[in-house]
């Protein structure tokens, strides 16, 4: 049923494609149940860690500690996609997210080091991204990829409008620690479609780092360093804000349905950017949606109130998707022009990312000590401000 619905919405001009359709509708339905399991608990994560009393440098350590061990297993993950294909590697990250999930439900009585679930939480993180990156950049299909990104980009926002909801709701009426469980058997069910056909790529590769040429990728790797903490500091800064100076009662279950609310703005968005940029609109899109986003960090310290959290949760969530499709294809369509070196190029972006996103973290640790709780917010807010409109700094030719 599933399948059929997505060939009638995506692909019913491309016929002739039709079994390399049963390798997308793999990747969307996938996408669709990670995103519903992590919707569950991934915007709650700074909430959860607030409410048990972290505060903001127990938040910055555990971010430093997640991003520092990506930057290692960003590494790793290329050399298991290389070895035992993607979606093998997509196994074995749900395995590290499981793990990750039940240290989080576990954390209260026990107390772990707050080290332990970032790392495996990194760990799982960077085997599914390098995974999924390889795996989609080397199905899609060049001249329909906007709309092909557009369709993953709704699988993704059609779990995260759910479950923001649905985890506000249960860890408001049983606990937070519930919503961990219930999105450990999500992950289990979303790894069922992945193997119903062969992994896209040789497996058994031999890697050759060295080899890369970096200079003809230096503005891919900035724009990327932009575009990844930017992305990470309105995930994680934003629910604080709100956590700490907006709601004081049903955090989670406000939180939550604001969230979801804002997310059906963004599965709009992405119908149109897709289509947008398979007509060769995409890099148009990209800068007025960055730019649009930076103006939107400058309102964020003075919101108040529900109505205006909503606002703009809705304006953000419709501004990202706008320029995630475009970028997205603009990157993926870049990996096509460095052939055997792919998961290479992935895996190196992402790795000088996430040091790079851990770096932003010290320094947010270091500030902290000389300003308020607010004050350090609304310096986080203008870092990811400034970080939106240095997305620009991309050059990738497909978004020419």
């Amino acid at each position: 049923m599933l399948n059929k619905i997505i060939h009638s919405a995506l692909l019913r001009h491309h016929f002739w494609r039709h079994a390399d359709f049963d390798e997308l509708s793999e990747v969307y339905v996938a996408m669709l149940f990670r995103s519903l399991a992590l919707g569950l608990i991934g915007i709650f994560v700074p909430v959860y860690l607030l409410k048990l009393g972290y505060g903001l440098p127990g938040l910055a350590i555990f971010f430093m500690c997640f991003f520092f061990a990506r930057s290692l297993t960003d590494i790793l993950g290329a050399f298991s996609v290389a070895r035992i294909g993607p979606k093998h590697t997509m196994l074995v990250s749900y395995v590290f997210q499981i793990v990750a999930a039940l240290l989080f439900l576990t954390l209260p009585e026990n107390n772990w080091p707050l080290a332990l679930p970032a790392v495996i939480w990194g760990a799982s993180n960077s085997l599914f991204f390098i995974a999924f990156h390889v795996d989609f950049s080397k199905i899609k299909h060049t001249e329909n990829g906007g709309k092909e990104l557009g369709f993953v980009n709704i699988m993704e926002k059609t779990g995260g409008m759910i479950g923001p909801a649905l985890g506000g709701i249960l860890a408001t009426i049983f606990g937070a620690q519930y919503i961990f469980l219930i999105a450990i058997g999500l992950l289990l069910v979303g790894l069922i479609p992945l193997f119903k056909t062969a992994e896209p790529v040789k497996t058994k590769q031999k890697l050759h780092f060295k080899k890369l040429d970096l200079k003809p990728m230096k503005r891919d790797l900035i724009s990327y360093v932009f575009f990844a903490i930017e992305n990470n500091l309105t995930l994680v800064t934003w629910p604080a804000f709100l956590t700490l100076f907006v709601f004081k009662d049903n955090v989670y279950a406000t939180i939550g349905g604001l969230a979801s609310l804002g997310v059906m703005a963004s599965i709009a968005a992405a119908f149109v950017a897709g289509k947008l940029v398979d007509t060769h609109k995409g890099g148009q899109l990209l800068k007025f949606a960055t730019i649009g986003n930076a103006i939107v960090y400058l309102f964020r310290p003075f919101v108040r109130g529900i109505p205006a959290v909503l606002a703009v949760n809705i304006v953000d969530e419709a501004l990202r998707v706008s320029y995630r499709i475009p970028y997205a294809k603009g990157w993926y369509d870049a990996a096509d022009d460095h052939p055997g070196q792919r998961i290479v190029y992935i895996s190196t972006i992402e790795s000088l990312s996430s040091f790079a996103k851990a770096m932003v973290w010290v320094e947010l640790f270091i500030i902290m000590n000389y300003v308020t709780d607010y004050q350090l917010l609304v310096i986080a807010f203008f870092i990811g401000g400034v970080a939106s409109l240095l997305i620009n700094t991309q050059r990738f030719k497909a978004l020419q």
